[in-house]
This record gives C-alpha cells, sequence and structure tokens, in this order.
C-alpha cells in the first residue's frame, strides 16, 4: 500500500482550522493499521487497495484519540475524581468486513496443511 497517499487522504479528512498531526505521526499511525490488518489476515500477501479506506479510517481514528490514550468519555466530579472510558480496538467495528476480506484474501488456499 502506497503510504504516501494513504496519508493525503488521511489530511482531506481533518477539517479547516482542525491541527493537523505532523507527516511523520500520520505515516507511522497508517504502518500500524497497515500491519495490524495484515496481521489479522493471517497472510504475508499485500493488502489489496480496498482496504486504503478502512486503513485511513482507522488511522484518523488513532491519530484523533493519541492525546487522550483511547479515552471515550471522561467526567470530572467535585473534589477531583476523574473517570475515563476507553476504546479497546478501534479495528473492532471493522470486524465483518476484515473477516469479509480474509476470507477473500485466503480463499482458493488448501484446507489441508502439512507441518513438520
Amino acid at each position: 500500500m502506497d503510504v504516501g497517499a494513504l496519508s493525503a487522504r488521511v489530511k482531506t479528512r481533518y477539517l479547516d482550522g482542525e491541527e493537523l498531526p505532523s507527516d511523520a505521526a500520520i505515516e507511522e499511525m497508517l504502518r500500524t493499521v497497515i500491519d495490524r490488518i495484515t496481521i489479522r489476515m493471517e497472510t504475508a500477501d499485500e493488502l489489496p487497495a480496498m482496504v486504503g479506506s478502512i486503513v485511513v479510517d482507522a488511522a484518523v481514528k488513532a491519530l484523533r484519540l493519541r492525546g487522550f490514550e483511547g479515552s471515550t468519555s471522561e467526567s470530572a466530579a467535585e473534589g477531583g475524581s476523574v473517570s475515563n472510558s476507553f476504546i479497546d480496538d478501534i479495528l473492532g467495528e471493522y470486524d465483518e468486513e476484515l473477516a469479509s476480506l480474509k476470507r477473500t484474501m485466503n480463499r482458493g488456499r488448501s484446507g489441508i496443511r502439512f507441518f513438520r
């Protein structure tokens, strides 16, 4: 996958006036998302271009959450106590699409595997 092209897509999703992360941060997040999806596919094959939308979407979400370390909500009570909820897995909402992709990428492979 072309990280440069995906980086441009990430930048497009930010609103005018919204602080844009550095190129290095965007590229690192894209590579992280690509790595994690590739691991889920259980293959060393390159991801198809159509996965780019999921990669970009997940990278934008992860970049926006960086400062909050995945915090989805925060409340403060009088006296200074703070409560946080955290996102366990940004890719979780794409489980169905990723499962379909995995089936497609692994189609045609023999169901029988020999191990030494």
